[in-house]
């Protein structure tokens, strides 16, 4: 079986990387490849859509139309229709794989002209919405969009309804399959008017526990490395947060962090705390923050962060919405427990007060007790080994490529059928999930 995957890049940003290390944990039992609009890897495996000058062109069209459009977050208008259909009929795939497909990559009038049966693993929730890549508590994606808060919109027929409506006229006979990282972000699917209806099953990220392994708190002290550049103290206890943009993604909660530190701080050990935050400043100055911290900037190296990881104490990941959580797989796979809220993507990976703590959504209160239940658990080593059993026995690549064999299996099979002259005497349901 041949599968193609496309994706914006095989490598940078958390689901970019998802993509590539999916292709890569299926290669060994498929003829998998990826179709991307930038390579970084040296993969023979991974083509760039040609002409390179086409994808240039879109990517300044997506910056000047966003630009034009100010919007309050992230958006992708896919203003230009490339056809990139054709190349990847030309490859003649048995099943497209969509992954992150913004910056202009691919537009809704594209897919359309895709011939092979398509899944799309959601990475964020643009494939549903009028242009946004997180609602931020908005509903009108149940609907057709307009009236856009991420544009600052009062009018209906704004840009994102017309985005809607060309997904809509584009994907509302196209046969596809959609892979959620969570359930999380299956529920948001299934509540939007674009793809109610479809199947859905819910398929995790995995990740490579070769990498990600547990070093033991002072022997990931001692690594040359992030932590070891701060000269920590044997007593200093270490809470980690991150993110690609910790200070301007506002949905990763550091404003919530930020504030629960503020009730750490009346500990009588707030003394000895430190609060390590990685992730780009964008040049922003950080605030004053109520707990000694760290800002120790982007990390790119895989062998450095899960040094990070395993020499921290815990990890916080107060996020208001997350597809599906990547530090928090990596830091239990490195053997430390984790705080995130409890209607997210990364309530799948915490199980409460086993592995960590899942604190009331939007509660910072709450958030500050997950913390502090974690600080003084009297046994670490248990929270430890039962991080390293959650991430073994469910974010495995073996598990993760068995799975999406799977799918693919039972989707080239159905549209078999649909193709051939008779149609199953079984109904197949529009809607799953695995266990």
């Amino acid at each position: 079986m041949k599968v193609l995957h496309l994706s914006t890049s095989d490598g940078g940003g958390g689901a970019a990387r998802g993509a590539f290390w999916l292709h890569r944990a299926l290669d060994a039992d498929l003829d998998s490849a990826m179709l991307v609009q930038r390579k970084v890897s040296d993969d023979p495996k991974v083509t760039e859509y040609r002409p390179a000058m086409a994808s240039a062109l879109a990517r300044r069209a997506e910056r000047m139309v966003r630009e034009r459009l100010r919007p309050a977050q992230y958006f992708s208008p896919a203003v230009l229709n490339l056809p990139i259909h054709r190349q990847i009929n030309a490859l003649r795939p048995d099943v497209v794989n969509l992954h992150w497909v913004g910056d202009g990559f691919l537009s809704p009038e594209s897919l359309a002209g895709v011939r092979a049966p398509v899944v799309w693993t959601l990475r964020d929730q643009w494939p549903m919405t009028g242009g946004c890549h997180y609602t931020q508590e908005c509903t009108r994606f149940e609907g057709e969009c307009g009236h856009c808060p991420a544009l600052r919109s009062r009018r209906p027929d704004d840009y994102s309804r017309l985005l809607h409506r060309r997904k809509s006229q584009a994907w509302n006979r196209l046969p596809m399959t959609l892979v959620a990282l969570s359930h999380w972000l299956a529920d948001q699917a299934r509540r939007s008017s674009l793809f109610a209806g479809r199947r859905t099953v819910v398929i995790p990220n995995a990740l490579d526990t070769a990498v990600f392994r547990p070093l033991g708190r002072e022997a990931a002290r001692a690594v040359p490395g992030p932590l070891a550049a701060l000269g920590l103290t044997a007593d200093q206890r270490v809470i980690l947060f991150g993110a690609m943009y910790p200070l301007t993604e506002t949905r990763k909660g550091f404003a919530h962090l930020r504030r629960a530190a503020e009730i750490l701080a009346l500990r009588p050990d707030a003394h000895e705390l430190t609060l390590v935050v990685f992730g780009s400043l964008q040049g922003r100055t950080p605030p004053p923050m109520p707990l000694k911290t760290h800002f120790i900037g982007s990390l790119d190296d895989d062998q450095a962060l899960a040094s990070l990881y395993a020499g921290a104490d815990l990890t916080v990941m107060p996020s208001l919405e997350e597809a599906f959580g990547k530090v928090a797989m990596e830091s239990m796979a490195c053997g430390t427990p984790v705080v995130c809220f409890d209607d997210s993507g990364p309530a799948d990976i915490v199980d409460h007060r086993l592995n960590g703590y899942l604190a009331r959504y939007d509660d910072v209160a709450d958030l500050a007790a997950g913390i502090a239940f974690l600080l003084d658990h009297p046994q670490p080593r248990a929270l430890a080994q039962a991080s390293l059993d959650k991430v073994m026995a469910q974010y495995t690549f073996s598990r993760q490529a068995q799975m999406y064999s799977d799918l693919y299996a039972q989707v080239l099979e159905e549209a078999r059928w649909v193709g051939g002259a008779a149609a199953p005497s079984r109904s197949i349901p529009r809607t799953q999930e695995n266990p």
